[in-house]
């Protein structure tokens, strides 16, 4: 059996850090990026990372669960950011809800190397915790194909609706 995809998971809150923890309990071998205090994150602390850098030299694959346009911008081009070093993920997902505008600038934005996967969720918190989230997906279907196994560890219905954008614009839509 192939080794498990190593994931990080960036923005380690209500929705990131169940997802985490789900994909734990899946034989993932996951690592989390938070702004946040250590001592907020009990059991899982000791999995965390520095730095979106470090999370990108760590994980070929990084799940974005940071709240708002803002704080992509940060993660990815900011200070020790997923794209500061010498190593950039292979896959980053989305999993904030942006517009699909901000997805197609962020695809000029990042490395052509680095594969851009839009999957937006809905569900809440207790959607995560339970690993019943439903994803919207847009993205090539290579790289969809590869994170199946990643969503189904932490949703129940996926997704994959098209091209990078498409899982924006269905979430837009069902906001």
């Amino acid at each position: 059996m192939p080794e498990k995809l190593r994931v990080g998971i960036a923005g380690c809150g209500a929705m990131g850090l169940p997802m985490a923890i789900n994909l734990q309990k899946a034989d993932f071998r996951v690592k989390g990026y938070d702004v946040r205090p250590l001592d907020e994150f009990g059991d899982f602390a000791s999995h965390l990372v520095k730095s979106a850098a470090e999370l990108a030299k760590t994980c070929p694959v990084v799940i974005s669960v940071v709240r708002d346009w803002h704080q992509t911008e940060v993660l990815c081009f900011g200070e020790n950011g997923l794209f500061s070093g010498e190593t950039n993920p292979e896959i980053l997902v989305i999993s904030s809800t942006l517009s699909p505008r901000q997805m197609l600038e962020l695809r000029g934005r990042i490395p052509v190397d680095t594969a851009l996967v839009d999957a937006p969720m809905s569900g809440a918190p207790i959607g995560a915790e339970n690993a019943t989230l439903t994803f919207m997906i847009g993205g090539e279907a290579l790289e969809v194909d590869t994170l199946m196994p990643v969503f189904r560890a932490m949703g129940k219905e996926i997704n994959h609706l098209g091209d990078l954008g498409a899982g924006m614009t269905c979430k837009v839509l069902n906001n």
